[in-house]
């Protein structure tokens, strides 16, 4: 946190930061048919996908307590301890609750990816059944 009370341990904004980047990267491909993907594979990838989506919105009320100041007592050091727990679980972009919700977003982004490689895929499918269909003809 910018506030000087650290990031997430074992260096998961970093981790968060390169999956960021192979997310933005798989979008690219896609839109550059530089990755695609059949409709078996591409549904068994957004399964796994989908899968963690819900677990994540099943969760999300208990994301949202992270952001919660906690009932820790009324004098000034509990109070003191309090804004400081709502600073790490809430407090700018290494809080726990804000790099949650951009893994979220993160895993969202792969699955746009993995659309768009299918229709890559399925089009590059169509012409080659149509160049195919046009060498047997000829």
């Amino acid at each position: 946190m910018t506030d000087g009370t650290g990031e997430p341990p074992g260096g998961f904004s970093q981790m968060l930061g390169d999956f960021s980047a192979q997310a933005d990267a798989m979008v690219t491909a896609a839109k550059e048919g530089k990755f695609k993907v059949s409709e078996e594979a591409g549904e068994a990838l957004k399964k796994a996908i989908n899968d963690y989506v819900f677990d994540w919105n099943s969760n999300k009320r208990w994301f949202q307590r992270l952001a919660e100041k906690p009932k820790l007592g009324t004098g000034p050091y509990a109070q003191r301890i309090g804004d400081h727990a709502v600073l790490v679980a809430d407090g700018d972009d290494l809080s726990a609750k804000k790099q949650l919700d951009m893994l979220r977003d993160i895993v969202l982004r792969a699955n746009e990816a993995i659309d768009l490689a299918k229709t890559k895929y399925k089009q590059q499918d169509e012409h080659g059944v149509d160049a195919f269909k046009n060498l047997k003809q000829g």
